[in-house]
């Protein structure tokens, strides 16, 4: 348009020139010019000529040409569609997943400012624990004395199942115990009846849950029902709405903490006795560090033995699920910041490498395409709208891919909520915010993914590419490969994740403990039965299936004692585990007794004035050698009255027991015989003939009988739940490892069915020489194994260290050993060959005069 405008001006100026002169002509000119200054002719640098152009119809011949280039490149898309869904069907699970971890205790009102209070714990071996639980006496104190503390809650949890009587039903009942009536305010807990200020006020009543009020008393009220609690009856006064199931707590019954003050007033006063779950409402803007050093010290003011080994610390409510991981005696529902961490990083992983599959089979292909550019250009195309096209079209694969993936999510979420025992719904795909953020995000994957390729094809110039001179770029051919390695890279590096993650759960579930775990059935001791443990011990082991028997208090994996035990030489109390026995229990768990003697009937005075200590417990007692441990005096006090218990000496010294998670260091145990103190009785069973077995229990117990329904347990289901979560971690970051592989393994059968398609002139004429298959796929592949054997020199020390730190967090653990690379070098570069050779293979095996011809 320039060029028409300034041509009409010089023509008319030459005209005028000749008719009125040269300065008129000048001046009429001028004007001239001034007046073309208007909107509809002036436009931007900016801007093409044809700005004002129709964007609508721009935009649709993009979408148009973007699919028709789909339709025509099958292969390249399908593979670049299957690895993008796959990935962002991996993303939105996971994301999915992580959401639903962060959500825990959110729905609590002020939840900001609620924490728990629990025990960090230096032991005499100079290991940390944490112990979930304070004791009953530091909230109150801390509420009275510090400004900081607004409120407090406390629950005494009973640690074994009670028996409810209501109607005509004889059930037990488990995760209840005793509540300050504040607890139901803390945890904003919604009553459907009742009223929260008379609520857990007055002794002998209860607060239930909605699922055991439609339990006992179906569709009709409970306030003012009478239910019988292990053989005293309480009133319902309060029934509460479920947990919620983001809430790290999931309870079904409350009993007044002013019952448990009434019956024990001693104990409520105790500083040392760390049994109850303790939560606080703190000030806005507390200083908690500050708030942690005054109540150690008030702990400390008021405890008569050294408690420096004792700290009380805060957690934050909405942390407790995530970071309370590794605190003991726990009944939070448990998962792990780790596995959060481990997951986000996976998904990242899984997206990079769809992308870069996706950048690298374009700018592989670009020598197909910079003809088709060269032309563009020639009749006029400006580049920015070849950078839109191709921009578009990596669009348009993202946005099927994202409908693929959220097809594939709603498949498998059921399965994942199954797996996981969460309740993630499908319902947020209907959010118009969630329907438009992933839209969003399909957009910023399909820009991220097309970019480069974008302005790398658009770049060529036309003189060039219609010379022949557009396809030469050695220099991308380098970066396609540093992709390929990079891709392997992450590819390697969460393959070995997984053989540690793997291997670490396989070590702790079969390791070890120091006893045998297998085939041990256990019974709860109730009514009739403790009256004479003796005979009811033979009633239930008089049956050829069960081998050995053991009364007693306190299990692997289940509560025991921890306080009471002295060293008479040194007159300390020492943190130790202290298991209640009888003189069955070595021989039934089958611990391994390295000095010293078992319990033993033929010697009376066991009952009263001996102990078994552990390896540990010998170390703590001063003893590098455990022999020297025997003959050392113990003492088992009761807290409030020394050398009431009983005192002795260590007869025996058995192998150390692992008596929690493998996540644990190893504590110091003492046994002892305690016959007032028994309430299960374990037995040693066949495997063989289960069903006989526990037909015989059944019976057995019934003759007995007691209101208590008949219940059993095997001792091994103790560690299998302490082990779900790195269960759960292990199996899923398995499956996302190996959707990883297939993504990348993807890519890589895309770049060599490329490559191959590039070289059928070469192979052909290489066949005509004399060249064989053997040594043509060799050719054609050797170079993606030099690229997978660079990714794998890489991935080593990376993963060597991240296996190495993530390891860090278990007492004990499994060696990063060479094996493990080697295992996963084999696995992957099995893939890749199997991926690599089918194409070359094909290649090698074409008929070189068709190639010759076609080219």
């Amino acid at each position: 348009m320039q060029d028409y405008i300034e041509g009409d001006l010089m023509e008319v100026y030459h005209s005028r020139v000749q008719r009125l002169g040269k300065r008129k002509a000048d001046f009429k000119f001028m004007i001239d010019v001034l007046l073309l200054f208007r909107p509809g002719i002036i436009r931007s640098k900016s801007k093409p000529v044809y700005a004002n152009s129709n964007y609508n119809d721009m935009f649709k011949s993009y979408l148009k040409i973007g699919f028709r280039n789909l339709a025509k490149s099958k292969l390249f898309s399908s593979i670049n569609i299957s690895g993008m869904a796959v990935s962002i069907t991996s993303v939105i699970v996971i994301s999915l997943f992580i959401y639903d971890e962060l959500q825990f205790d959110k729905h609590v009102k002020d939840y900001q400012f609620k924490y728990r209070l629990y025990t960090e714990v230096i032991a005499d071996n100079g290991s940390l624990r944490n112990r979930s639980m304070i004791a009953p006496a530091i909230a109150p104190a801390a509420a009275s004395e510090f400004p900081e503390v607004e409120a407090y809650a406390r629950f005494l949890n009973f640690n074994y199942p009670i028996l409810f009587k209501a109607g005509n039903k004889n059930l037990t009942e488990r995760g209840g115990g005793y509540a300050d009536a504040s607890f139901l305010d803390m945890f904003s807990l919604t009553l459907a009846e009742g009223n929260p200020t008379t609520a857990l006020q007055e002794p002998r009543t209860i607060a239930i849950s909605q699922t055991l009020k439609e339990k006992y008393f179906g569709n009709k009220p409970a306030l003012g029902e009478i239910i019988n609690v292990d053989n005293d009856d309480y009133k319902v006064t309060a029934v509460f709405e479920d947990f919620n199931s983001h809430s790290h707590l999931r309870l079904n019954f409350f009993l007044p903490m002013a019952e448990f003050a009434r019956d024990q007033p001693k104990r409520m006063q105790r500083w040392t006795w760390n049994q109850f779950h303790t939560y606080v409402k703190l000030k806005d803007g507390t200083n908690i560090p500050a708030l942690e050093s005054k109540l150690k010290a008030m702990v400390a003011r008021n405890t008569e033995r050294e408690q420096n080994n004792a700290t009380p610390r805060l957690m934050r409510m909405q942390d407790v699920h995530l970071y309370a991981y590794d605190h003991l005696w726990d009944i939070a529902v448990k998962g792990n910041v780790q596995t959060v961490y481990i997951l986000s990083g996976t998904a990242i992983f899984i997206l990079i490498i769809a992308i870069l599959n996706f950048v690298n089979l374009s700018t592989a292909r670009a020598v197909n395409r910079v003809k088709e550019v060269g032309v563009r250009k020639v009749i006029g195309a400006f580049r920015s709208h070849l950078v839109n096209q191709f921009i578009m079209e990596s669009v348009v694969i993202a946005l099927i891919a994202m409908f693929i993936g959220l097809t594939l999510v709603s498949l498998v979420l059921p399965y994942l909520n199954a797996f996981t025992e969460k309740s993630i719904p499908m319902s947020w795909f209907t959010s118009p915010i969630i329907l438009l953020a992933l839209v969003g995000a399909a957009l910023l994957i399909g820009i991220a993914a097309g970019a480069y390729p974008a302005f790398y094809i658009s770049g060529h110039k036309p003189a060039e590419v219609l010379a022949g001179k557009g396809s030469t770029h050695s220099g991308k051919t380098l970066l396609r490969k540093g992709l390929v390695v990079f891709q392997f890279m992450l590819s390697f590096f969460l393959i070995i994740a997984a053989y540690v993650i793997s291997g670490q759960h396989t070590y702790m579930r079969n390791a070890k403990m120091g006893f045998d775990k297998d085939n041990l059935l256990v019974i709860q001791l109730r009514g009739k039965m403790s009256s004479n443990l003796e005979s009811t011990k033979q009633q239930f082991l008089n049956h050829p299936n069960i081998i050995s028997g053991s009364m007693g208090y306190g299990l692997p994996g289940e509560a025991f004692a921890g306080d009471g035990i002295i060293d008479k030489i040194t007159n300390k109390e020492l943190g130790i585990s202290m298991l209640t026995v009888d003189h069955d229990y070595v021989k039934t768990l089958g611990l391994e007794i390295l000095e010293g003697r078992d319990f033993s009937k033929e010697f009376p005075s066991d009952e009263k004035h001996s102990f078994i200590v552990s390896e540990q417990a010998a170390k703590l007692l001063g003893h590098t050698n455990s022999k020297d441990a025997l003959e050392h005096e113990l003492a088992w006090n009761r807290w409030d009255a020394p050398d009431s218990l009983k005192t002795g000496k260590v007869i025996g010294v058995v192998k150390d027991i692992q008596l929690n998670s493998m996540r644990e260091t190893i504590n110091p145990v003492v046994l002892h015989v305690y016959p007032y103190a028994y309430n299960t009785l374990t037995m040693k069973v066949k495997p063989a003939d289960v069903p006989s077995t526990i037909a015989h229990l059944e019976k057995t117990w019934k003759s007995f009988n007691t209101d208590w329904p008949f219940e059993y347990r095997f001792l091994d289901e103790n560690f299998d739940r302490m082990y779900k979560s790195e269960e759960k971690l292990a199996t899923l970051f398995a499956w996302f490892t190996s959707f990883t592989i297939f993504v990348a393994c993807l890519g890589l059968f895309g770049l060599v069915v490329y490559s191959t398609s590039q070289k059928y002139r070469e192979i052909s004429i290489r066949k005509v020489l004399g060249a064989g298959e053997g040594g043509l796929v060799l050719q054609l592949s050797k170079s993606y194994l030099v690229l997978i054997a660079i990714a794998f020199t890489i991935a080593v020390p990376l993963s060597y260290f991240a296996a190495n730190e993530w390891l860090q967090k278990f007492a004990f653990r499994i060696p990063v050993s060479a094996m493990l690379f080697i295992k996963a070098a084999l696995l992957i570069a099995g893939i890749a060959l199997i991926t690599v050779m089918l194409q070359a293979f094909k290649a090698a095996r074409t008929n070189p005069v068709n190639a010759l011809k076609e080219q």
